[in-house]
C-alpha cells in the first residue's frame, strides 16, 4: 500500500485554493448555439435537436471515498441538465473523474447515447452498459506520423456520426500529462470488467484521446469545428490533424489540470488552431467540496497566469473564458473561418 499512499499524497497535495485573480464567467439562459460547462471536464452541447456530451462527472468524492469509489447518484440527478437528445457521449480517458459517472448518466439521463472511448475505457463501461452502446474509438483515431517533426495524420475514414447525422467526431491520439511528479493511474484493461472499480488506482488511464467535433449544417458541411483537448499534453499529442476542407477550429476546449507538466502547452496548440473562442475546463478542485463554491485545483496556484499566456497566444478579438461550473458559454457567431 506504500505506493498508493504516495500516489494519493501527490494527487491531493495541499488544500483547494481560493479563486484569487482567476475571473469566472457565470452566464445562464443564453440562446443556442452554446455550450454548458458541467464542472471538472464536462461539457454539453445541443445542436439541431441532437446533443453531444463530453466527460461528465459530478460525484466529487472526498479523499477517504477515493478508496471505495461509487457514483454519487443523488448529485448526478440533481446537477445533470436535460440530455435526452444526447446520442454521442465522448470520453477522453479512463480516470475516475472522467468515467465514474458515465454509466449512470447513460442509463438515467441519456438513454439514446452511444459512448465513444478508448478500448480500455470500454472494458470498464461494459460492466454496466450494453456492449452495443460502447464503441472503441481507437481504430479511427488520428495518429502521429513518422515525419520530423511529427504531426497528426487522420485515418481514411476518421469520423463517427450521431444518429441524425448533425454532429460528427474524430478521435485523436493524445497523452496525459503527469499529475504531479509522476503519472498516476496508468495502464489499461484488456478484458471486460464485471463491476466498476472501487479504489481510485484501478481507474486506469488507457489510451488518452482528444476529439475534433463538427456541428454540421443542412448541407452536411461543418458550421462549427470544436477541438476538445481531454488532458494537458506535450506537443503534438492531441493536436487536430490538418484537413483539406478549409475549415478552421472555431472553439478550443482546454483543460487546465497539470498544464505545467506538459511541454509548451497550450501555446504551440493555439499557434496551430488560432481559435475564435477558448474555454478553459478542469480548472477547479474536484476532491470533495461543492461546485457552488468552487476552489482552484490544489497544487496549481498560477492558473490566472496561464489565462494571460493564452490571451497572448490567440488572434486579436478571440475570447478566453473560464466558466463557473454549470454556467453557459455562447459559441462565436456563425460564418467564421
Amino acid at each position: 500500500m506504500h505506493w498508493l499512499a504516495v500516489s494519493l499524497l501527490l494527487m491531493t497535495a495541499g488544500c483547494a485554493q481560493e479563486l484569487g485573480d482567476l475571473e469566472l464567467t457565470d452566464q445562464h439562459g443564453l440562446v443556442e448555439p452554446k455550450l454548458e460547462f458541467l464542472g471538472v471536464a464536462g461539457v454539453l452541447i445541443h445542436w439541431r435537436d441532437e446533443g453531444v456530451l463530453f466527460d461528465p462527472f459530478f460525484s466529487r468524492p472526498s479523499i477517504a471515498e477515493l478508496f471505495w469509489l461509487k457514483p454519487d447518484t443523488h448529485e448526478i440527478d440533481l446537477r445533470m441538465p436535460p440530455a435526452t437528445d444526447v446520442s454521442m457521449l465522448l470520453v477522453g480517458h479512463g480516470h475516475y473523474d472522467h468515467l465514474l459517472d458515465v454509466a449512470w448518466i447513460m442509463r438515467q439521463h441519456s438513454p439514446h447515447a452511444t459512448v465513444y472511448a478508448s478500448r480500455s475505457a470500454g472494458h470498464v463501461l461494459r460492466a454496466e452498459i450494453a456492449a452495443d452502446r460502447v464503441v472503441n474509438a481507437e481504430p479511427r483515431m488520428a495518429s502521429l506520423s513518422s515525419d520530423l517533426p511529427p504531426r497528426m495524420i487522420a485515418k481514411q475514414d476518421p469520423w463517427f456520426y450521431t444518429q441524425k447525422g448533425h454532429i460528427r467526431a474524430m478521435p485523436i491520439e493524445s497523452m496525459h500529462a503527469p499529475n504531479a511528479l509522476t503519472r498516476i493511474m496508468g495502464g489499461a484493461y484488456e478484458t471486460d470488467l464485471t463491476a466498476l472499480p472501487k479504489g481510485f488506482w484501478n481507474w486506469k488511464e488507457g489510451q488518452t484521446l482528444a476529439w475534433l467535433v463538427d456541428l454540421l449544417g443542412e448541407d452536411g458541411k461543418p458550421i462549427y469545428r470544436i477541438h476538445y483537448q481531454d488532458s494537458a499534453s506535450s506537443a503534438p499529442y492531441g493536436f487536430p490533424p490538418v484537413l483539406d476542407d478549409g475549415k478552421s477550429v472555431d472553439v478550443e476546449i482546454l483543460p487546465v489540470a497539470s498544464f505545467q507538466h506538459a511541454d509548451h502547452y497550450p501555446r504551440t496548440l493555439l499557434a496551430q488552431t488560432q481559435p475564435r473562442l477558448v474555454v478553459l475546463v478542469h480548472w477547479e478542485d474536484f476532491v470533495g467540496g461543492t461546485p457552488d463554491d468552487p476552489r482552484i485545483l490544489r497544487g496549481q496556484n498560477d492558473e490566472s497566469l496561464l489565462v494571460e499566456q493564452i490571451k497572448q497566444s490567440v488572434p486579436s478579438g478571440a475570447q478566453v473564458i473560464t466558466p463557473h461550473p454549470f454556467s453557459e458559454v455562447a459559441l462565436p457567431a456563425m460564418g467564421g473561418r
